[in-house]
């Protein structure tokens, strides 16, 4: 197993590295590896973030088990989600894209927090995620990932390496797994979790050269969801009978890529890259059987980006180059009552960019500028700032802003919070030809300090950090004006939203062989909702994680964490149809433990625990018991839903 060192002063600690964060460079990253993986065990990229207080990731809802990401306090939609920097995780993707990465075929994830890199694109509001496969030249030949827990979940992953010749290298991946029984344990007749399939394949090929290098691969993953009323007389079984309420899901996803680097002179300072990614997306949802509510989509997305760079002897360089995109989506919503909707169209937009790189021995920035022209936003510029001033060799801080928009896919981002009877009520007269809703647009900036000292005589990083977004136009889904509507609206000027967010990360060793984690977040998100600011809902304004992780000499990992949640405001619902409804959720907190042994080289078990103080919601859909009324929503969840998990697994691999 690869290890690391970590050395301040003359004490040097030999372990796996789990979290860090990366000062290197004029940014702040937090990076995340694969040991940091391991400590969580389960299953898909979207899961993979319980020791980040960076990522939050929450049910989105308590019947179709698709999971929440935000970042600063906003929802993954507004994060550039990207692999290996192609930007692939958008449109229609967004929504359910994490939780079809499978989690044992990442080798790294970067977390940057705020208005990115002009270079790749003019979205990204509150920061960027890319993740990066395990396609490394040393890695197994074979590598084999196998889970199951009690609660009738199993994951199996499967890594073939190939050496094809002169140092190049090919990856395939493969990944099944699923959800094949659900559980009530609110004993109100409705699953827990839904039933699910999930099948993943990708293969990703690396050529290097002196003058040109090159890699690119392709992926394909379908996952099938579904979810309702309990079968008569059952507890695990969904039902068929059409009188039942019903959830039905279907993801499917086909892309290919590829990037090309030319050296343009023998040193390699002076280069140019392409990068190409194609793909085409399929979401066909039954979201109310009900209501007949079904939604049905497709798109397809083409993206280039040409990036010209050329480094200095003073250690300054330029970034330069062009992004060409073209997007064709076309989605139908349709539901008895007659509330529908339909779109079918392109955006396009084609945008040239450059920054310019200074680094010095105190004050280094990064200067971008983007100016895009859209077919239906037209043309718009997008400035982006990052600083950092070394104060010296362990202290440092970072400044950083930029302007950041993106287009609204309002449906589509949304479907969660469709299952239910309420009838959707569109802002008609915002629609930009009467499809498209006006971008969001909004500022991001933040200040950050990062630290590095000796704490008990161990190595310590303190970074504390804040961070607003302030939008000037907003796509917003209001389910506050009552309980049987929902309305998705486009506000802006002084009814766009503010949030706000301070974080504070600190890292070290109690022992050498005893690592720790602590973190807080606070948060105040304000949107205007029924016609006023309210606190975003379903957040928790106060969050905290705390983690240790002890290693034996023998190599047995135990690992700990605990994570606080403060209460959620929840939407509004009338107190004359459920009196019960208590405008807030209680505090909780999460508790999870892990044991994994490394045995050799080749072969390594774990076994655990999530969620062992077995908090569970038990009632996360409001008015259960009538499906069929316009006042039923699945849009309440603010906790889990499927108590205490034990789980079991093994790694084996292949050199």
């Amino acid at each position: 197993m690869p290890k690391k060192s970590d050395s301040i002063a003359t004490v040097e600690i030999r372990t796996e590295r789990g979290s860090y964060f990366n000062g290197k460079g004029v940014g702040l990253q937090e990076i995340l590896t694969e040991s940091e993986f391991k400590k969580a065990a389960c299953c898909t990229l979207s899961e993979s973030f319980e020791l980040s207080n960076t990522v939050e990731v929450s049910n989105a809802d308590g019947v179709s088990g698709i999971k929440q990401v935000e970042m600063l306090g906003l929802s993954g939609k507004y994060v550039l989600m990207s692999r290996e920097n192609i930007p692939s995780i958008n449109g229609l993707a967004t929504l359910n894209g994490l939780s079809n990465i499978p989690g044992p075929i990442v080798s790294a994830v970067q977390l940057a927090k705020g208005a990115g890199s002009a270079t790749l694109g003019y979205d990204g509001l509150t920061g960027g995620l890319n993740y990066q496969l395990k396609a490394g030249m040393k890695d197994p030949r074979l590598f084999v990932n196998l889970y199951s827990n009690q609660q009738a979940r199993s994951e199996i992953n499967v890594i073939s390496k190939s050496v094809i010749a002169n140092r190049a290298i090919n990856h395939l991946y493969l990944h099944s797994g699923g959800q094949y029984a659900t559980t009530d344990m609110g004993n109100d007749k409705m699953a827990d979790m839904p039933l699910s399939q999930r099948y993943f394949i990708a293969d990703h090929f690396q050529i290097p050269g002196k003058k040109v290098e090159m890699q690119g691969g392709a992926l394909a993953y379908s996952d099938i969801k579904r979810g309702g009323t309990l079968k008569s007389g059952s507890k695990s079984e969904i039902s068929l009978d059409k009188n039942d309420f019903q959830f039905d899901f279907l993801d499917q996803h086909a892309e290919a890529y590829t990037k090309i680097g030319v050296f343009l002179n023998q040193s390699g300072s002076t280069s140019l890259g392409n990068i190409i990614d194609v793909s085409r997306h399929r979401t066909t949802s039954l979201l109310n059987s009900m209501l007949n509510r079904k939604y049905e989509a497709v798109e397809d997305r083409f993206y280039y980006s040409g990036v010209f760079q050329k480094e200095s002897l003073t250690d300054n360089r330029i970034n330069m180059g062009m992004t060409l995109s073209a997007n064709h989506l076309d989605e139908n919503l349709t539901n008895e009552r007659g509330d529908s909707f339909r779109l079918n169209g392109w955006q396009n937009s084609a945008g040239v960019f450059g920054e310019y790189t200074i680094e010095g021995s105190k004050l280094s920035a990064v200067i971008g500028m983007r100016a895009d022209y859209h077919n239906i936003y037209k043309a718009y510029f997008t400035p982006r700032l990052h600083a950092k001033y070394q104060i010296n060799k362990t202290n440092r801080i970072n400044i950083q802003g930029g302007m950041a928009r993106r287009s609204s896919y309002f449906i589509a981002e949304n479907l969660p919070l469709l299952i239910n009877g309420r009838t959707i009520i569109l802002d008609s007269a915002s629609l930009i030809n009467n499809q498209w809703l006006p971008q969001e647009r909004a500022w991001n900036y933040g200040v950050s300090y990062m630290t590095n000292f000796m704490m008990f005589d161990y190595p310590a990083t303190l970074v504390m950090d804040y961070f607003e977004t302030k939008f000037l136009s907003q796509v917003l889904v209001d389910r506050d004006q009552n309980a049987t509507e929902v309305y998705i609206n486009s506000v802006h000027g002084k009814e766009a939203g503010k949030t706000r967010i301070a974080q504070v990360d600190l890292n070290g060793y109690l022992h050498r062989r005893l690592s720790f984690k602590v973190s807080y977040r606070w948060i105040n998100s304000q949107q205007w909702l029924n016609y006023q600011f309210q606190q975003q809902p379903l957040q928790s304004i106060h969050r905290a994680i705390g983690a240790l992780q002890y290693q034996t000499r023998n190599k047995w990992y135990i690992d700990a964490v605990g994570q606080f949640n403060s209460r959620k405001r929840l939407p509004y619902y009338s107190s004359i149809s459920h009196p019960k409804h208590p405008g807030y959720s209680p505090n909780y907190w999460i508790v999870n433990l892990q044991v994994r042994k490394v045995i050799s080289q080749q072969f390594e078990f774990y076994f655990g625990g999530e969620n062992l103080a077995n908090v569970s919601q038990h009632h996360p859909i409001m008015n259960w018991e009538k499906p069929a009324a316009t006042d039923f929503d699945a849009g309440y969840a603010w906790g889990p839903t499927n108590g205490r998990t034990v789980y079991a697994g093994l790694r084996w691999s292949v050199f």
